[in-house]
């Protein structure tokens, strides 16, 4: 058994006040106060004893003023887990592997983590302000996220002549709230391959699709913007759709979106959310709820849920073979090659959390 009573070394990201919300009228929602949330996650793989050599990583959760790790404990079967952290963007991860040899390959990786709600006013930025160039990357294109042509176009003719990052954002946020939908029918939390989505018209996708067109569409206008990988750890105090329904939370991976504004920072942002509760739970965009909803995820999120990271494009270390679009479900790789982490039963993965109660 080995155990860090912190994560001291894992990769953090800008910190962001915590600002008070006014009352949405006819939606309850969380309130900002700075009360700490705390929850115990298990992650347990189980591979065959016939997998052969192995290799699998685990996704952990960053830490910021609004998300802290408390403990981290394992057992495995492997000789040395270890924590590790990619080289490039410092992404970090549980990894474990295993030699040839008729020996099952199994994992228990507990966490304690404390979760607040968090919410950022957002404020126009004055007009010479300086990018940082560690905020500057996510302005660039990736391999699913493109800048250019028809994303270029769109992102012009929804911002018009907007001059204010702020404004232009907004209007982005809007345009996607307003145009996408939710596809039940796709698969995981999609890939957000958004220049394929506005090529063909079929804006249709989940939350990786529909915030990862957000964010492109945001970088491609000059506003740098991101998505952020986690999972859904609790219901949620506003709409079902926004929760975890059970403590198996093995399916409940959810990508929230972030965009920057100079003298604010990093602002939270979810138009996928707003699609979901829409279908799933059957609120019209003439209830006044959903208004309260815009307002409310163009800004804040609740504490429900656990950040992983923010990158794309991704080689896991140490030993990763091919870049990964992102990095929310295990990966996997046996001698028969890689596992779906989309469909924990295939092989034996389950996350759990339960929200402690001392």
């Amino acid at each position: 058994m080995h155990r860090r009573s912190l994560l001291a070394g894992l990769a953090s990201l800008p910190l962001m006040p915590l600002a008070s919300l006014g009352a949405l009228a006819g939606l309850t929602t969380p309130t900002v106060n700075g009360r700490w949330r705390s929850f115990d996650i298990t992650q347990t793989v189980k591979l065959p004893a016939d997998s052969g050599k192995s290799r699998v990583w685990l996704p952990l959760p960053y830490e910021a003023e609004w998300q802290r790790i408390d403990q981290i404990s394992w057992k495995s079967s492997a000789a040395e887990p270890s924590l590790v952290k990619e080289p490039r963007r410092r992404v970090a991860a549980f990894y474990a592997e295993w030699p040839d040899g008729d020996i099952e390959r199994s994992i228990e990786l507990r966490l304690r983590i404390s979760t607040q709600n968090r919410a950022v006013t957002p404020k126009s930025p004055p007009a010479d302000a300086a990018i940082p160039e560690d905020v500057a990357y996510y302005l660039k294109p990736n391999t699913m996220i493109q800048t250019d042509g028809i994303v270029k176009t769109t992102a012009d003719a929804i911002t018009g002549k907007k001059s204010d990052p702020l404004a232009r954002a907004q209007a982005i946020f809007d345009w996607v709230s307003d145009n996408t939908f939710r596809d039940p029918k796709v698969k995981g939390c999609g890939i957000g391959d958004i220049k394929t989505m506005l090529q063909t018209g079929n804006l249709g996708g989940k939350c990786a699709d529909l915030n990862a067109l957000f964010a492109g569409l945001c970088r491609a206008a000059g506003v740098p913007a991101r998505c952020v990988y986690g999972v859904r750890l609790a219901p949620s105090v506003m709409f079902p759709a926004m929760g975890a329904g059970t403590s198996d939370i093995s399916k409940a991976q959810h990508c929230r979106a972030e965009f920057w504004l100079a003298g604010t920072g990093w602002v939270p942002a979810d138009p996928a959310d707003v699609r979901k509760v829409v279908l799933d739970n059957k609120v019209t965009f003439d209830d006044p709820r959903l208004a309260d909803l815009r307002r409310y995820v163009f800004g804040s999120w609740e504490s429900n849920w656990m950040a992983y990271n923010t990158d794309r494009d991704i080689l896991l270390a140490p030993n990763g073979t091919e870049l990964l679009n992102f990095f929310m479900y295990p990966e996997v790789l046996t001698v028969k090659g890689a596992l779906d982490g989309i469909e924990p039963e295939v092989f034996g993965y389950k996350i759990t959390a339960h929200e402690a109660t001392a």
